[in-house]
């Protein structure tokens, strides 16, 4: 079976690899992969060979904490940078007079004698050591598991310092010696300056997956419910399909589910990006992280807790975060023999340098140097932050890469295999065309609607909401109905028999205009629907699946990138030919069955295509799965989806082309981190080795350490550049297509209007007493992500907050409250 588990305590590659390579070899266990980005790992192991409670004790003997995975358990957890903060900060106080002691004398600085100044150095390094101790117990226990990491580095290089000097002071104390260059300024620096590079790193690392954390944010702690005809506030955990939630004017939609009562405009941007709220009433479907801007709701909740949307994506999107980029083999494989090669590197640099110098203090200077500036972190680093980095931008424009293999592939697309329904149109026929032709209006729509009143077909559904919705006479109830296989439906009505359908049903009732216009509107791609009596066709309604505003753009967009664009539909050739003319594609192939699609794939790759098959319905799944790249609309089927790699959540085609931009950042940047790991390490480590010292250019201890903070830094912060991938280009609204309920434009003051007030809140706050808690409570709410400004008033205990994207209450209420005051209400 396989089992995700969460892992804690990993600081660099060489951790991720030495767990792998533990459990890979355990009796039991087919495969592990663990995630150093992820803090977790996936094991697939035979349950009557081995337990989950062995293969965390595996995991704990190599010094790291093991649990089962907890989706939920993000909540409870103090972030790492909090820790790695108050460790740094306490080291810097012991630094300090460190620092004055071992270095107070090269600027003139009064010194004490060499018993005393011994001595203090002595006391304080031996405090950094104990407050930084878990880089020697991790570090020496995974040395003992010949599983070597950087925490073995960093506990070598600094124990060497301080043994050293502990075995000069004894030479003191006994008077062998009356002074000695001690290196315990060394071994603090380099515990200090490696907390201080990890706390950045993990501050920088964090900052890659915001975009989940945001929407992990949305999901509230408490909903207020309704059972049994009584209102009550639940935690959100309790939330059962069947409940009736209440949903007010700025809360968030916690479940999936169908609109009970009331009526709203939501805002469905977190997570389909559309940025037009949507109108939604009694019937429609919301998803959870709608929130609701104006109006009030009751919601029947259908899907809660893992299930609902908000929670698969979250799942896939840290799934894919979590996953392994087929170029990251060859930075793993490295990775697994960097610190045992850095290891030898050192011992040899002693050696030699004992050989040449006679002089024990220069050689270990070196030694420990070489020990201290190597880093597996840079290489470990540079795949896995930029693919969390990237799927977590995708998933804020819409595009949800499921793993990593996917993110690194798309760039490689030179094809794009469109299907037609929902994919390039709506995916829902309407009436394009109306011709009446005889009789009064009111009376022809009428009884368009009463025959097609019988009928479930998708062609009758839209004549008969065209009917209704454009002044159908009511009352007209017509008898006899019959529907006739192929052709359409026949109804009776005071003695007339009426017929809607297609040509077939009309026979000598078709005249030449009808039959020109037939031909007319079969060529721009729509199906001609006849009502007619006995004698005469009375009118002609043409119906089509209209094309989305966006499709001729998204077509225009993947040709400008020379991107081959092509279209396969199962319509018939007039069809298929409109719609290609209408989107600018050259290339179609109509009348196409499931596994033509397939087959049409295969064919494009025989000459050297890398495809992209972009569809929605289960009839594209097999070339969905067949493709180099399978895209699914998140309007689609759940088949549709599953078989996909890449998931557009929008359903906006223009995104097909944004992924493969954003696959080509995402692997631009990786290459860009492995060459700078690579070319850190070969010229720092001989460098820090002395090779150079012939022309005096050599490390110390302590700036070796800054400088391996400094590179795995460096990695992170150009990693991040992903997140702001697209920022600079035109704003364009991503329309959704939805699941369900009616999108309306609202123009003119009023949307303006009320789009301003939905982006405020007013906090009512508790414990303002003067002007300075007004200036500490402003920069605690303006320090919140997403807020745009804070107007606190003292007069009125009041803070009004404008915000540029949705923040939770609970990180408002928070800031507040770690500021020292506290938020009593919410408007």
């Amino acid at each position: 079976m396989k089992e995700k588990f969460s892992v804690t305590g990993m600081t660099c590659s060489a951790c991720s690899a030495g767990i792998e390579r533990t459990l890979n070899k355990t009796e039991g266990v087919r495969s592990a992969e663990v995630s150093l980005m992820g803090e977790s790992m996936v094991v697939d192991y035979d349950e009557s060979r081995i337990s989950r409670e062995k293969i965390i004790e595996s995991v704990k003997e190599l010094g790291y904490g093991a649990s089962l995975f907890d989706e939920s358990a993000w909540k409870k957890q103090k972030p790492a940078t909090d820790s790695l903060k108050r460790r740094f900060l306490i080291s810097l106080v012991f630094l300090l007079p460190l620092l004055y002691f071992s270095m107070g004398g090269m600027i003139g600085l009064p010194q004490p004698s060499a018993w005393i100044g011994s001595t203090v150095q002595l006391v304080l390094t031996a405090a950094i050591i104990a407050v930084n101790f878990r880089f020697f117990t991790g570090g020496t226990k995974a040395l003992v598991k010949r599983v070597p990491n950087m925490d073995t580095l960093v506990a070598l290089g600094s124990f060497a310092s301080f043994a050293y000097s502990l075995v000069l002071t004894v030479f003191i104390y006994t008077g062998r010696m009356e002074h000695a260059h001690l290196f315990y300024e060394s071994a603090a620096m380099i515990l200090t300056l490696v907390t201080l590079g990890k706390w950045l790193e993990e501050k920088s690392r964090r900052k890659t997956g915001e975009e989940v954390e945001k929407l992990i944010r949305l999901m509230p702690d408490t909903v207020t419910a309704e059972r049994n005809g009584t209102r009550s506030v639940i935690p959100f955990s309790e939330i059962a399909v069947g409940d009736l939630l209440i949903v007010k004017q700025g809360d968030y939609i916690p479940v999936d589910g169908k609109i009970a009562e009331g009526h709203a405009f939501v805002d469905r941007a977190a997570i389909t990006g559309e940025s037009m709220p949507v109108e939604v009433s009694e019937g429609d479907s919301v998803t959870g992280a709608d929130i609701v801007k104006s109006g009030f709701l009751k919601v029947r909740a259908e899907k809660v807790g893992a299930e609902t949307t908000l929670s698969q994506i979250v799942r896939m999107v840290k799934e894919a975060g979590a996953s392994k980029a087929p170029i990251q083999k060859i930075a793993d494989k490295i990775a697994g023999v960097f610190v045992p090669a850095v290891t030898l590197i050192a011992l040899v640099t002693f050696a030699v340098w004992m050989l040449v110098s006679k002089e024990v203090g220069t050689a270990a200077n070196y030694a420990i140097s070489v020990l201290v500036i190597s880093c597996p972190c840079a290489l470990g680093l540079a795949t896995p932050v930029a693919v969390m980095a990237a799927t977590g931008r995708g998933m804020s424009l819409g595009i949800l890469f499921k793993d990593a293999e996917a993110l690194q592939k798309a760039r490689n697309v030179n094809c794009v295999l469109l299907d037609k329904t929902a994919t390039l149109t709506v995916g829902a026929p309407r009436v394009t065309d109306f011709e009446l032709l005889a009789e009064e209006r009111e009376f022809v729509l009428g009884m368009a609607a009463s025959i097609e009143a019988h009928s479930g077909h998708p062609i009758a559904e839209c004549v008969k909401s065209y009917a209704e919705e454009n002044g159908g006479q009511n009352g007209i109830v017509t008898t006899g109905y019959r529907y006739e296989t192929g052709k359409g439906a026949v109804a009776d009505y005071n003695g007339v028999t009426y017929r809607l359908g297609n040509r077939k049903l009309l026979g000598n009732t078709v005249s030449k205009y009808a039959f020109d216009r037939e031909k007319f509107y079969s060529a721009e791609g729509k199906t001609a629907v006849f009502l007619a009596d006995d004698k005469r066709v009375l009118a002609i309604f043409a119906v089509a699946d209209t094309l989305k505003e966006t499709s001729s753009e998204a077509v225009q967009s993947l040709k400008d990138r020379k991107i081959r664009v092509a279209m396969l539909t199962g319509d018939n050739e007039n069809v298929a030919k409109a719609i290609a003319g209408k989107v600018g594609i050259d290339e179609y192939f109509a009348e196409a069955l499931p596994e033509d699609k397939a087959k049409a794939v295969e064919r494009v790759q025989a000459v050297g295509g890398y495809v992209a098959m972009v569809g929605d319905g289960i009839n594209d799944s097999p070339a969905l799965k067949t493709a180099d790249v399978g895209v699914a609309m998140g309007t689609g089927t759940d088949i549709a989806i599953d078989s996909a790699d890449v998931v557009l959540v929008s359903g906006d085609l223009r995104s097909v082309s944004t992924m493969v931009d954003l696959s080509k950042a995402a692997v631009r940047n990786i290459k860009e981190n492995l060459f700078w790991a690579f070319i850190y390490n070969c010229i720092a480590i001989p460098v820090a080795a002395g090779a150079f010292s012939f022309a005096d250019i050599s490390l110390n201890p302590m700036i070796a350490a800054a400088c391996m903070s400094l590179s795995s830094l460096f990695v992170v912060c150009n990693a991040l550049r992903l997140t702001r991938f697209g920022k600079r280009r035109t704003n364009q609204a991503i329309l959704s297509s939805g699941n369900s309920g009616m999108q309306r434009d609202k123009t003119g003051h009023q949307e303006k209007k009320e789009a301003e007030t939905a982006m405020k809140k007013t906090l009512n706050i508790k414990g303002m007493m003067c002007n300075h808690c007004v200036m500490h409570v402003t920069k605690a709410l303006e320090g919140v992500s997403g807020v745009a400004k804070a107007e606190v008033s003292l007069k009125d205990n009041q803070a009004v907050v404008t915000l540029k994207e949705n923040v939770s209450d609970t990180d408002l209420t928070n800031a507040v409250k770690e500021a020292g005051y506290e938020v009593t209400s919410i408007e």
